[in-house]
């Protein structure tokens, strides 16, 4: 590679980050997020692969607990929002009026409670 190509390609990297690094501020101060861990209610052991649906009036994002039952959401309008959470063989749970502002993420912790033989069953009885 010659000098001015070198020069040239700096250049364009330069620019680069110059204006990309703009789109992060233009972006700050317009979203904030929730996350939390998810536990069983009875021994406190955080639960994997849990289903968290969280809505407001001007949005809904769905996403899943990790292995240590952590979810994390970013990019959420600033607003109130509904956190529900649905694992097979535990009794959904949801919380209501959770503030989500611009720039911070909230923790939102829940606890689900094993479901029962009859409602895990379909609440059929024989």
């Amino acid at each position: 590679m010659n000098r001015s190509s070198l020069q040239r390609t700096l250049c364009a990297m330069g620019l680069l980050l110059a204006f990309g690094g703009q789109a992060g501020v233009a972006l700050a101060g317009t979203s904030g997020g929730i996350g939390g861990i998810v536990t069983d209610a009875k021994t406190g052991a955080p639960i994997s692969g849990v289903r968290l649906q969280i809505t407001s009036p001007s949005q809904s994002v769905t996403t899943t607990t990790d292995a240590h039952g952590r979810y994390i959401v970013f990019t959420l309008q600033p607003d109130d929002y509904t956190v529900s959470a649905q694992k097979n063989g535990y009794d959904g749970s949801s919380i209501s009026g959770e503030a989500v502002f611009a720039d911070q993420t909230q923790q939102y912790d829940l606890k689900l409670t094993p479901a029962s033989e009859a409602s895990s069953s379909g609440g059929a009885t024989p």
